[in-house]
């Protein structure tokens, strides 16, 4: 009898397992009360293995986002997965791939690691609260080693690059090459130091609220002397340079 009842949970467990597993995960998905500002579209695959065509983030459309969780995750409780997102090779979409996980207990924060992200600049700009307005293009690439983030900022190990920068003259895209930069957590805040050499001779530290919505620029720069002429006349609205040619910014 024992072994009869221990026969049927087994055979329920298993029926159980499989039709999580293969659950259509536009049922799931349209069952989710998603955060303000966010809308997934045209889902197809499983749970477990799926895709969408476009996650939308605060206006920001994301593409082609694929994702593989491990079931395996579960027993020690988290839910686990590789995500890739977006064309590598398309300047203006975002993409990303990298392995992300939650605790099942507290969804609040997230932990990635390996994680590479790609973002039109012009796109990351409009959702920038910053103090004066900028006309800028080329590719933020994220190198992200480690990350556990909610509400603010845990962990954070990484790297950023400004590629191809341009910013718009009056003769047109001025080219200001790339710029690289380390992140880390400063508090509850994302921390962002950019250091020399650039065209622009520029070292600065930056804060930038987990919102986006606040951002505190301090540093100097030099602008080189292969750039526009303009470069360096709208350079003295910081004010006048010191003793070595550095000009102070605080924002």
């Amino acid at each position: 009898m024992k072994l009869r009842i221990g026969w049927i949970l087994g055979g329920l467990i298993a029926f159980l397992v499989f039709v999580i597993a293969y659950m259509p995960a536009i049922h799931v998905v349209g069952r989710l009360d998603l955060p303000k500002g966010v809308s997934i579209n045209k889902v197809s695959g499983t749970i477990w293995s799926g895709k969408a065509q476009t996650l939308v983030v605060n206006g920001l459309p994301i593409n082609n986002l694929k994702w593989s969780i491990s079931p395996w995750s579960l027993f020690t409780g988290t839910l686990a997965g590789d995500i890739t997102a977006g064309n590598i090779r398309n300047t203006d979409d975002i993409a990303f791939s990298g392995s992300l996980s939650t605790s099942l207990f507290n969804f609040n924060v997230l932990d990635a690691e390996n994680v590479v992200v790609y973002l039109p600049v012009d796109r990351v700009l409009a959702q920038v609260k910053l103090p004066l307005p900028v006309n800028a293009g080329g590719r933020f690439k994220v190198n992200i080693q480690e990350l556990a983030i909610g509400q603010t900022c845990q962990t954070l190990s990484g790297t950023g690059d400004w590629l191809n920068a341009t910013v718009a003259g009056t003769q047109g895209p001025i080219d200001f090459g790339t710029y690289s930069a380390k992140l880390r957590c400063e508090g509850d805040d994302i921390g962002i130091s950019v250091s020399e050499p650039n065209l622009l001779g520029l070292s600065v530290d930056a804060m930038v609220a987990m919102n986006l919505k606040r951002i505190n620029v301090e540093g100097k720069f030099k602008p080189d002397e292969s750039l526009p002429e303009e470069v360096h006349q709208a350079s003295r609205f910081f004010g006048q340079p010191d003793a070595n040619g550095y000009i102070a910014v605080k924002l």
